[in-house]
């Protein structure tokens, strides 16, 4: 496992040094605490030390000299500027994963080292003062229940960034609501190194006006796993957990590991502070605490980091604030196994155990499994991924678990990459629902990878122009253009009601993602669900882009009440509808009938035609005429 930081482009020139801070499974008896500096007695010239682990798990000192004080360089808040020295610190500078470290001025806590900047000619850093570190809270509480999204809460999407050609295609520009699609992230082609990918994932959660990145610690899918109950940590050295011990919040274990590496602050019983700045400024958490073992430290230019390796989990992160993080020893923060089966040229499972934080399990999920396409992929280009996703839930206060399966097929280019969406935001839909509480018990992928390309697009509808009232069937043939110019013919036929009115349709082939996406527009309060319910339905509607699916539309507009279309409604239902204060919700057209077929490609683009369903013919009497 190595540690390096994240794309350097995504983050402020100031930078974090990585932290987190983790605790031995049994921590051992430690002299009292030096009493804590106040800021306001620190004067520039000022000399002490600090503690940290160059290397291995030893704790060893290096000196500080105090700059200043930099007052209200925060919101109720000022940063003491040190500069460093010893263990090569003055060509390395204040690395990431020196977060945390302890500094003592005078023998009494002054702080945490918790900054640097890129580029320094000095090894100058800044130090969270010790009345902001010792006022983090002690308490363990849980995080609070419900969503935490806010404004991000929106099954919209679901859509995964696709557009609304088709509505479009068949309703024109001006009958088509405008924004009717949340936007969505989507990631560059090809296949980003594990540690980019944990940045762009994460960006969006880091706080805003913060001085930067974590220190990342990762190790690729597939490579040896260290034993969880020692990790690195030498076996001969007793587990403890000291000020100065390196320390990690791990959020993915197993086959490939992420977390944010750093140094403990300061211990008191089974409390813990540590790293002197927030990873994501969350506020209440409950993610993994572990131990870290460092290899050393690579010198930079830019911005230098420890590279280390986690050890074992020993206790949980509860509070992620400003100030930095506090934790307890003992009781583990609880995480969801995930496993990914590797069916095809390079056949593999691979396990992993994500944090369980509602925001952030998505995001780490499909990290996971991402990594686990890397152990064997190319770059996306020249195959096929058919995935299946089968998830376990569980209701917080009551009731059996219940599944929740997803899949579809990625190909081309930075297919793996488009999978983000699809992933995430289902998982990301329940655990922060406005419903009720969930949990996610487990989540198993199962990916076919195929060689060779399978894209295709619909180009052309084929279907007689009349039908006949009471027919049974339509005869379809859709045309097909793969990625090599190849045209096929995918001939199936579509169940007509037995009382279908005459009149004129509009007969429509796409693909089921493209249909799902158009639904944002046909029926727009169908994605707003007003229940649990309801968004276990959404989440189960097929939506795959291999997929075929052909409709017919009728023009009639139904209502729709609660997220449900009212085709028909009865007139004591209507009056009532009509009473209300608003008037209710309408589609832009009904479907009179559909069919679907599986199909062996990624499908994109639509076709559209018109048909006409003639009116029946009475039946002709055997009576004469007089």
């Amino acid at each position: 496992m190595t540690i390096r930081p994240a794309n350097p482009a995504t983050w402020r020139a100031a930078r974090c040094l990585a932290g987190a801070c983790l605790a031995l499974t049994a921590a051992v008896a430690a002299p009292a605490a030096p009493p804590p500096i106040p800021v306001a007695e620190i004067r520039a010239g000022m000399t002490g030390y600090g503690l940290t682990v160059f290397a291995g798990s030893r704790i060893d000192t290096f000196s500080v000299r105090v700059l200043g004080v930099q007052e209200n360089a925060r919101a109720q808040g000022s940063l003491v500027l040190v500069e460093v020295g010893g263990h090569g610190l003055e060509r390395s500078s204040i690395a990431q994963g020196m977060s945390g470290s302890p500094v003592y001025l005078d023998g009494r806590f002054a702080g945490a080292v918790a900054f640097g900047w890129e580029g320094a000619l000095s090894p100058i850093g800044g130090v969270t003062p010790a009345e902001e570190m010792l006022a983090l809270p002690t308490s363990a509480a849980p995080p609070p229940a419900g969503p935490r999204a806010g404004g991000d809460w929106d099954p919209r999407r679901l859509v995964c960034g696709r557009g609304h050609e088709l509505a479009m295609t068949l309703f024109g520009a001006g009958a088509v609501p405008a924004a009717a699609a949340a936007p969505t992230r989507d990631l560059v082609a090809g296949w980003p190194a594990p540690l980019d990918l944990a940045a762009d994932l994460l960006e969006p959660l880091l706080p805003r006006g913060g001085a930067g990145a974590p220190a990342w610690l990762v190790r690729p899918a597939g490579m040896a796993t260290a034993s969880a109950a020692v990790g690195n940590i030498p076996a001969e050295e007793p587990a403890r957990l000291r000020p100065g011990s390196a320390c990690a919040v791990t959020l993915v274990g197993g086959d490939a590991d992420l977390g944010a590496i750093g140094t403990v602050t300061w211990v008191d019983g089974d409390r813990v502070l540590m790293m002197g700045h927030p990873l994501l400024q969350r506020g209440a958490v409950n993610l993994p605490l572990a131990a870290a073992d460092i290899v050393t430290i690579l010198p930079s230019r830019r911005l230098s980091f420890k590279l280390g390796s986690p050890g074992p989990v020993v206790g949980a992160v509860h509070h992620d604030l400003r100030a930095g993080l506090a934790g307890r020893l003992g009781a583990v923060a609880p995480t969801v196994p995930v496993e990914v089966r590797l069916n095809g040229a390079a056949p593999g499972t691979f396990r992993f155990t994500v944090a369980d934080d509602p925001q952030l399990t998505p995001l780490l999920v499909f990290w996971s499994f991402y990594n686990a396409l890397l152990a064997g992929g190319d770059d996306a280009s020249r195959q096929l991924l058919d995935w299946r996703l089968l998830t376990t839930w569980r209701d917080r206060t009551a009731g059996a678990p219940r599944q929740l399966a997803l899949g579809g097929v990625a190909s081309g280019p930075g297919g793996a990459g488009t999978l983000a969406g699809e992933v995430m935001t289902p998982l990301g839909l329940l655990l922060d629902n406005p419903f009720g509480t969930l949990a996610l018990e487990s989540a198993v992928f199962t990916v076919d990878v195929k060689p060779g390309r399978a894209d295709a697009v619909v180009m052309a509808l084929g279907a007689p122009r009349h039908v006949a009232a009471g027919a049974a069937m339509l005869p379809v043939t859709v045309e097909l253009r793969d990625n090599d110019g190849g045209r096929r013919q995918v001939p199936f036929e579509i169940p007509l009601p037995t009382a279908l009115p005459a009149g004129t349709y509009r007969l429509v082939a796409a693909s089921a993602a493209e249909f799902f996406a158009f639904e944002a527009q046909r029926a727009p309060d169908r994605l707003r669900p007003e229940r649990l319910e309801d968004l276990w339905e959404l989440l189960a509607t097929e939506r795959s882009a291999s997929t075929l699916v052909v409709a017919l539309f009728s023009p009639d507009r139904p209502a729709i009440v609660g997220g449900r279309e009212l085709a028909a409604v009865p007139g004591s239902v209507a009056r009532a509808i009509d009473a209300g204060r608003q008037p209710p919700a309408q589609a832009l057209a009904r479907y009179a009938a559909r069919a679907s077929l599986a199909t062996d490609w990624a499908l994109a683009g639509n076709a559209v035609r018109t048909l006409e369903v003639a009116p029946a013919v009475p039946a002709r009497s055997n009576a004469r005429r007089p």
